[in-house]
């Protein structure tokens, strides 16, 4: 038991930011929360309110004049300067916002006044040091709790922010004060927030383990309250309604008592707390892991899904972002043996590497060998559990490919190929077709094939035909009816004869790119507009690795010009409007007609979602070229 603690002698700064300087960053319920849990220390908890420290910037209004805002300045001057001159026993600290791990995974909390050139905030890790130690009076503050509702999520995912050091000097360490501190999510997870009902489910689930509570109790019973959120929200993420895992640091009890060993975890609810450390390679691992992985000299095919299948199998949530942590293996290696998944034999290397090895077998077998040889030995050296063997990739829909190649009179050598692992050619003109016979053959093809149909069709064409409107071609249905092609099938253009010469390395490359994230980026789509449009955009398509889609949100007028460009700069996708579409200047953009949320996005999902937005009467056409699925050049007689 500790000693009774008086409600007299109890602070608190609480903190509630959902209004920022930083465009896009509005968040509805932190200052709500904040007023809540402000509520139960001055009520249930009987704490004095001149004691509790309010700090809100809400989203609505401005906080009333007595309630300051969460500024650095305020922040600083009241947990720096007049909290620390207060005659009390414990401090809480409750803070609700944004939040983000720097380097050595402190965790930084942007103030009201962040902005993007200059991001104000409050280094609370730091902020925690300076108060175990002698800056504070002595006999004063012993205890000090600290509650986050906020992410952890690196500030590398947040590349245009400028941090900068903000950590105030800590004096001599005392260890007779202790600390006591909730977030809740782990590092790398972002932390829930229910716009719907302004709440965030942390500290939603908190105060409800709190209810009722008197503080000194509280404090007394801290492990379990904190076990029992932990509890609450496996539950929530069993029933699919969570992600995050809060997590609590401590490193002894009020009394001065190691609560679990040297293990550091709780052996009824196997809850890990900081600064027990992930499971990690040895010097051995690391030192061999290096030319193996420098032996890709590209990251492969697949890089983001052995990243995402590693967290999987481990047990701990996937990092926020859907992005991978670097552009090399060794950055992603690196990224994974500083983070710990919920099984404490494995560390996460291990699965990340299989799951290339498994992919990368069938073009680079030696490597594959290597690689594997590598896994087994350091699995036997450091007495990890066996690493799981990787899924097999998801089998793809059969697709009818449709080849056109112009003779002299506007006519068309047309040549089929089905694609299902592999090219099998189906039929082939003996003279050029016009058009409309060309649709005639494809409506036949598809009425012989219905029991194996295809799910796309691919037309590879010349640049000129760029402008044809293929998914509107009307097809034999049912009787005597017409259909429109692309009601029925993901019909996609091409143009693979335009990719050779300079462009053909940038093309390939972006492919690739895009095929190790995991098919989805935040940079993965650039939408360009007519003022983009110039002899420049080309290079400027072609300068990155990302783009690898186009949004063409330009005028009729402009439509070949952007296409001429994306082709210049490798860009494998584009999406514009067709001329007939929607009358000039009423057009939904783009991204709304796909139902394209801003960030990263399944980019495989575009031809279904072109297919779904012309059901709704958003005619969009739709340029995929897949460098890997181009059929054999040769005619299919020779």
């Amino acid at each position: 038991m500790i000693p009774a603690l008086d409600p007299a002698r109890v602070f608190a700064l609480v903190v509630g930011i959902e209004s920022y300087q930083i465009p896009g960053w509005s968040l509805p319920g932190p200052a709500r929360d904040a007023v809540r849990f402000a509520d139960w220390l001055t009520g249930t908890a009987d704490v004095p309110p001149t004691h509790v420290h309010l700090l809100l910037s809400p989203l609505q209004n401005e906080p009333p004049q007595a309630i300051p805002s969460a500024t650095l300045e305020n922040v600083h001057r009241v947990l720096f300067e007049e909290l620390p001159q207060s005659d009390g026993d414990l401090l809480w600290i409750y803070w609700a916002g944004h939040g983000f791990l720097d380097s050595r995974r402190q965790l930084l909390l942007p103030c009201a006044d962040a902005t993007i050139p200059f991001t104000r905030h409050l280094n609370l890790t730091a902020a925690l040091r300076w108060w175990q130690s002698t800056n504070v009076p002595g006999g004063r503050f012993h205890r000090v709790v600290a509650v986050g509702d906020t992410c952890r999520i690196e500030t590398q995912k947040a590349r245009v922010l400028k941090f900068g050091s903000n950590e105030p000097e800590a004096g001599e360490l005392t260890p007779e004060r202790r600390q006591f501190v909730l977030y809740a999510a782990r590092p790398g997870q972002a932390a829930k927030n229910q716009a719907d009902k302004g709440a965030g489910q942390f500290t939603d689930t908190l105060l409800k383990r709190l209810a009722d509570q008197p503080v000194d109790k509280t404090v007394e019973d801290l492990v379990g309250i904190a076990h029992a959120v932990q509890t609450d929200f496996r539950i929530m993420r069993a029933n699919g309604e969570a992600w995050q895992e809060p997590q609590f640091v401590i490193s002894e009890d009020w009394n001065g008592s190691t609560l679990f060993g040297n293990q550091w975890a709780d052996a009824t609810t196997g809850t890990v707390c900081e600064p027990s450390g992930p499971p990690v390679l040895d010097q051995e691992a690391l030192t061999e892991l290096g030319p193996l992985l420098q032996g890709l000299r590209r990251l492969p095919a697949y890089s983001y899904d052995a990243y995402r299948w590693a967290f999987e199998v481990t047990g701990c949530a996937v990092p926020p972002g859907d992005e991978l942590p670097g552009s090399h293996l060794l950055d992603i290696a690196w990224d994974l043996n500083s983070r710990q998944g919920r099984r404490l034999d494995l560390p996460l290397v291990l699965p990340f590497v299989r799951f290339l090895t498994a992919r990368a077998r069938k073009h680079h077998a030696q490597w594959a060998d290597e690689a594997d040889a590598w896994t087994n030995r350091t699995r036997a050296r450091l007495r990890t559990a066996p690493v799981p063997t990787p899924p097999e990739p998801a089998a793809e829909s059969p697709a009818l490919h449709i080849r056109l190649t112009p003779d002299d009179n506007h006519r068309y050598w047309t040549r089929m190929w089905i694609y299902q692992n592999e090219f099998e050619s189906v039929w082939e003109s003996d003279q050029p077709l016009e058009l409309e016979a060309v649709r005639g053959v494809l409506g036949q093809q598809l009425a012989v094939r219905r029991s194996h149909a295809p799910t796309r069709i691919e037309f590879h064409l010349p640049y000129a035909l760029l402008d044809e409107p293929f998914e509107s071609w009307k097809i034999p249905w049912r009787g005597s009816r017409m259909k429109e092609v692309g009601c029925y099938y993901d019909v996609v253009l091409r143009c693979p004869d335009e990719r050779q010469g300079p462009a053909e390395a940038p093309w390939n490359r972006k492919w690739e790119w895009l095929k190790a994230q995991g098919g989805r980026h935040s940079q993965a789509v650039r939408e360009v507009c007519d003022s983009d449009v110039s002899e420049y955009l080309g290079p400027s398509l072609q300068e990155t690795d990302p783009p690898v889609v186009v949004f063409a949100e330009v005028t009729e007028p402009m439509v070949m010009d952007t296409l001429d460009a994306v082709l210049d700069g490798g860009v494998p996708i584009a999406i514009w409007r067709r001329p007939d579409s929607i009358q000039e200047g009423t057009a939904e953009p783009i991204r709304t007609a796909l139902a394209v949320d801003p960030g990263p996005f399944e980019v495989h999902t575009l031809p279904a979602r072109l297919r779904n937005a012309r059901i709704r009467r958003h005619p969009l056409a739709l340029m995929w070229d897949d460098p890997g699925r181009i059929p054999e050049r040769q005619t299919l007689t020779s």
